[in-house]
This record gives C-alpha cells, sequence and structure tokens, in this order.
C-alpha cells in the first residue's frame, strides 16, 4: 500500500509500532510505517546516508570473508571453522534484510492493519500491554544475545594477542593477512571489527521486526478472544428492549467474522513476507550447531574458547526459539477462538433471530476450527514441538558426519 492518507486514533499500539519503525530505519531498513517517521528535517538525510554507507559496509565484510578463503593459506583448524561459520551466518543473516527491505509495501499493509485497521474495531488494552511488553523483552533478549556472542569473540582475539603475540583478528577478511603487523594492516583490521559491529545492527533490526510482527499476531488472536467474550455484555444492557439487543449482537458478531478474516489474511501476508526468513533460519541453526558442535570437539579446552562456542551457541538457539516460541503461540491462540464464540452469548437470542445468529456462530466456529500456523522450508510448522526436534536433529546430523 502507498502511504496512509487518513486519520486515525493513536493507541499504545501505534506508538509501539512507530518507536519499532524509528528503530529498525536507523538500523538499514526501510520506513515500514504507513506515515513519515518525525525526525527532525536535518537528521534524515543523515540517516539515510548512514544506513546506505552501513549497508555497503556490510556487503564489503562478506565479499572479504569470501575472499579469505583463498588468500589467507596459514588458517589453523579453529580459524577455518571460524571463518566458514562468519561466512554462513552473515550470508544467510543479510539475505533477510535484503528480503525485507524489497518488501516494503507488503510489511506496510500488515503494519497497517495490525496497528490500525483491527485496532479501530475493538481494541483490548490489556491484551495491547502484553503485547509491548512481550516485544521488548524477547527484542532486548535477543540483543543481549548477539552483543554476548560478539563480545566474546573480541575477548578471544584480545586474548590470543596477549598470550602469543598475535595480530588482533576477531574477524577473518582476505586483507590483511592474519600475520602481518604493520600500521595499514592494524587500521585496515580496525575498519573491519566497525564493519563487523555494524553488521550486527542489522541482525537487531530484521530479527527484532520480524519477532514483533509474530508476536503482534498471536495479540490479535487473544484481542478477538477477548471481543466475542464481551459480547455477553450486549444482553446486560436494561435500556435496550429484546429485540434491539439481537439486532446488536447480530452486527457485532458480524463484524467478529469480518475482524477474524481480515487477521488470517494478515497471517498469509506475514507467511509470505517471513517466509524466506523462516526457511533460512531453520538452515542456519541447523548448519551452525553442527560447525559449532565441531569446532567444541576440535578446538583446545580453555575457558575463554569453552564460553564463547556456549554462547554462540545459545545466541543461535535463542534467535531461533525466539522465532518458533512467538509463531507456535499464533496457533495456541488461535485454537482458542472457536471456544470463546461459542461463549459470545448466542443462547441470548429467541426465535428467528436464534436461528440466524446459530447459523452464524457454526460457520464461524468452522472457520476459526481450521488450524492456523507459519510454516518454514514449506512442511515443518513453527512450534514448541518443532523447535525441539530442530535441535535434536542437529546432533543427530553432527552424530552421523563425526
Amino acid at each position: 500500500m502507498t502511504k496512509y492518507l487518513g486519520s486515525y486514533k493513536p493507541t499504545k499500539t501505534t506508538e509501539f509500532l512507530i518507536n519499532l519503525n524509528k528503530f529498525v530505519f536507523i538500523f538499514g531498513l526501510p520506513n515500514f510505517w504507513v506515515e513519515d517517521l518525525d525526525f527532525p528535517s536535518f537528521a534524515l538525510p543523515i540517516i539515510r546516508h548512514m544506513s546506505t554507507f552501513g549497508n555497503m559496509a556490510v556487503f564489503s565484510l562478506i565479499i572479504m570473508e569470501y575472499i579469505a578463503l583463498f588468500t589467507q593459506s596459514n588458517l589453523t583448524e579453529r580459524q577455518f571453522s571460524d571463518l566458514v561459520l562468519f561466512i554462513i551466518s552473515h550470508t544467510i543473516i543479510t539475505g533477510y534484510r535484503v528480503r525485507m527491505a524489497h518488501q516494503e509495501g507488503q510489511v506496510r499493509a500488515v503494519m497497517y492493519k495490525l496497528g490500525i485497521g483491527l485496532k479501530e474495531i475493538y481494541n483490548d488494552e490489556e491484551a495491547e500491554k502484553q503485547m509491548i511488553k512481550r516485544s521488548k523483552f524477547f527484542s532486548s533478549a535477543l540483543g543481549l544475545n548477539c552483543v554476548m556472542s560478539l563480545v566474546m569473540y573480541t575477548i578471544e582475539a584480545i586474548l590470543r594477542v596477549v598470550r602469543t603475540g598475535d595480530a588482533f583478528n576477531a574477524v577473518i577478511t582476505g586483507w590483511p593477512n592474519l600475520q602481518d603487523t604493520s600500521v595499514l594492516s592494524n587500521i585496515g583490521r580496525t575498519v573491519f571489527y566497525v564493519f563487523w559491529w555494524v553488521y550486527l545492527t542489522r541482525v537487531f533490526s530484521v530479527y527484532t521486526l520480524v519477532i514483533c510482527l509474530t508476536i503482534a499476531v498471536s495479540h490479535q488472536f487473544k484481542n478477538m478472544n477477548s471481543y466475542f467474550r464481551s459480547l455477553n455484555s450486549i444482553f446486560e444492557d436494561e435500556n435496550l428492549t429484546q429485540r434491539e439487543k439481537e439486532q446488536e449482537y447480530e452486527r457485532a458478531i458480524k463484524v467478529g467474522i469480518a475482524m477474524h478474516s481480515e487477521t488470517l489474511k494478515c497471517i498469509d501476508q506475514i507467511q509470505t513476507i517471513c517466509r524466506d526468513v523462516f526457511s533460512g533460519q531453520i538452515i542456519f541453526n541447523l548448519t551452525m550447531l553442527i560447525v559449532l558442535m565441531y569446532q567444541m570437539m576440535n578446538a583446545s579446552r580453555n575457558l575463554t574458547n569453552v564460553l564463547t562456542l556456549v554462547v554462540t551457541a545459545l545466541t543461535i538457539l535463542c534467535s531461533t526459539g525466539f522465532f518458533m516460541w512467538n509463531a507456535g503461540d499464533i496457533t495456541v491462540e488461535a485454537d482458542v477462538l472457536p471456544t470463546a464464540m461459542f461463549s459470545s452469548g448466542w443462547e441470548n437470542c429467541w426465535r428467528e433471530s436464534s436461528v440466524r445468529v446459530r447459523k452464524l456462530i457454526v460457520i464461524a466456529m468452522l472457520q476459526a476450527q481450521k488450524p492456523v500456523a507459519l510454516t518454514g522450508l514449506g512442511i515443518i510448522v513453527l512450534s514448541y514441538q518443532s523447535y525441539v526436534s530442530i535441535v535434536k536433529s542437529s546432533y543427530s546430523v553432527f552424530s552421523v558426519l563425526y
């Protein structure tokens, strides 16, 4: 969709989505919100230039890592496995960013529905608070995990400098040579190290966006559950006649059915938008855990190496887990919806109205009973059970290979 030209009632959800878009915009993604962000006019060109520079820096880092496969001939076994791990992870996650950036219109349409369109119909403030709190928690936890992983690799590189006198090589690139300690080489290492941290901001932005979208959808089902259960209150209004109550209830049920239909469309749109991210994350998780287990088997047994590998493994497990847990919550919350529809108060209708309402409720419940789930690789349902199976599969593959 194009930029939204209408007006809307500000809510905590719209405020949260605006702040989310400011965050991802600063860190290299487009503005997915339905209107321009309220940055100062002088800041926008600076942010855009910095985003362009940051994206170019990340691509430069990845290209130099591929070149290192051919130019760095004296790598230890641990350094070579680190290089392979970085190439795989940096390539896949940068692909996420490129994919999301090319779906600006689709993401904006979903944000409009979740933040404005569906909230204008009904907004449970308690579910809204839970959504924002959960989004902030998972985003913060993900950021902490990623930073800890990079910090541990940095500490490991510093300790190698102290213990063996090697050059500082936190990330391996095609230039400079690992043994070259000249001033120019050290400047080059510093530049690529900064590029590595810039890459981390891209990880934050993409993962945070996807996680927040899935959380918003799961809480939209909570919002609908609250909506249908609240319809009972129509028949408690003593200022309305029985006929007026029945007419209001029928109208409200039709609104709820339309809201459910729009929410299912959001699910389909998110599946389309995030399909490559979900599929890539499953492949990423399997591959990275196998590489890390291989490193654990062959690396020297010192505290720094072990902590680095453990923290990196936890980062990978948490990032995949955050995707799959929150996507699994969509299925859980959607399963509760038929019960909420049944508990909406249809039994309070009489005669002809009762017949019409029961037909509506049956049709709505039949639609709501269809399983709702996001998938990766086209066949793997994102859920708690699938997450455990993927982790187990990584160890099984490693056991067969090694």
